[in-house]
């Protein structure tokens, strides 16, 4: 009872009142639904917290076990406990906060990004040669007119990119609609006791 039956139907009341909270924002119910919240954003700043100690306890085993890859843990480490201790202790509108965000993280999301752009080329070519098909083709002339228009004062792949950035802002708008039902219809699926992801089954 206690594995099955009980966290199922606590998950079935729970989602129903939240979500009845959510169309009848007059009614008591919203109060129960904004407090349901509250507590789950109290377990999500935990599970975030764990999931934070699990990270250290994984590399600093990873280093102290063995060579394979000691300096990505140790690098990993550091950074990690050198976030906590400057965002935690300084808050995210110090100084040190905002020089770590804008000379760290967005840099290296841009190299990551610069990465991304390269491997697909290389994969695009790659693919070229082992499947001499149409769509191949596409692929590669795709990545390296994406790559080329974000070249500036370039007249002609200006308005390239605005083409492609139309045609990727529709994929993006379909692909977030097609999320937005999958999770309606799985959190609906919990709600009735269909799928019971809570549970031993």
């Amino acid at each position: 009872m206690f594995k099955r039956t009980l966290p199922t139907i606590t998950a079935m009341l729970v989602g129903w009142l939240v979500l009845l909270g959510a169309f009848f924002p007059s009614t008591p119910l919203y109060q129960v639904r904004s407090l349901l919240i509250q507590w789950a954003t109290v377990l999500g700043a935990f599970a975030l917290f764990l999931a934070y100690l699990n990270i250290l306890q994984v590399h600093l085993a990873r280093m102290a076990h063995t060579k394979r890859h000691w300096t990505s843990s140790f690098l990993v480490t550091v950074t990690a406990i050198g976030a906590l201790i400057i965002v935690g202790g300084k808050g995210p509108q110090h100084p040190w906060t905002q020089l770590l965000l804008n000379y760290v993280l967005v840099p290296g999301e841009s190299a990551l990004l610069a990465m991304t752009a390269i491997v697909l080329t290389l994969t695009g070519i790659q693919l070229l040669r082992v499947r001499r098909q149409a769509e191949s083709a596409v692929f590669l002339i795709v990545v390296i007119l994406a790559l080329f228009s974000v070249i500036p004062y370039w007249g002609f792949f200006s308005l390239v990119h605005t083409w492609l950035n139309t045609l990727a802002i529709g994929g993006m708008r379909g692909i977030v609609i097609g999320v937005a039902l999958g999770v309606t219809m799985t959190g609906l699926r919990i709600i009735v006791g269909i799928d019971r992801p809570h549970s031993e089954e």
